[in-house]
């Protein structure tokens, strides 16, 4: 009898693991960081603004981006990825087909999936560690990739 009991217990504690929520700060140089919930945080240069936030209720990326110059940008939004602290690389997909930004356009993206673990130490140890997304470019029929880092902010629920 007292065995069964130890192991309703231990099985009970299993469904029991710690909820985590996530919040992400961009922490790139240069970067203006979000002043209110919701907004996004911002990093430019002379070709591109970028404002990025991460929606952690439906697991996505918002980017933002504007054409600062005056030919078109193709983003290679196939190969817009994250790497995670891990080291692992997901490549992630924007929900409509985006094309190329013309010369002072502005598009406005939701990239998928940003998975995140959202209990157990997979969560915990996420807690001030750095995540990447890089974004492939061509500028002036020149490659380039910008890279973004942000910081996870990982509080228990």
């Amino acid at each position: 009898m007292l065995a069964r009991l130890v192991i309703i217990a231990w099985l009970g504690s299993i469904g029991c693991a710690t909820k985590y929520a996530y919040t992400f700060q961009l922490a790139s140089p240069g970067a203006r960081v979000a002043q209110r919930p919701g907004d996004y945080d911002v990093l430019e240069d002379g070709d591109l603004k970028a404002g990025i936030a991460i929606d952690t209720t439906a697991d996505a990326l918002l980017l933002d981006l504007t054409n600062k110059t005056d030919q078109v940008i193709q983003v290679d939004w196939a190969k817009i990825a994250i790497t995670r602290p891990s080291g692992g690389v997901t490549l992630l997909r924007p929900d409509v087909d985006l094309g190329w930004l013309a010369p002072g356009a502005h598009v406005a993206a939701r990239l998928f999936p940003v998975a995140l673990p959202r209990s157990g130490s997979a969560a915990a140890t996420d807690q001030g560690r750095q995540f990447q997304i890089d974004v492939p470019v061509i500028v002036r029929r020149e490659p380039k990739q910008y890279h973004f880092a942000l910081v996870a902010h990982v509080r228990e629920l």
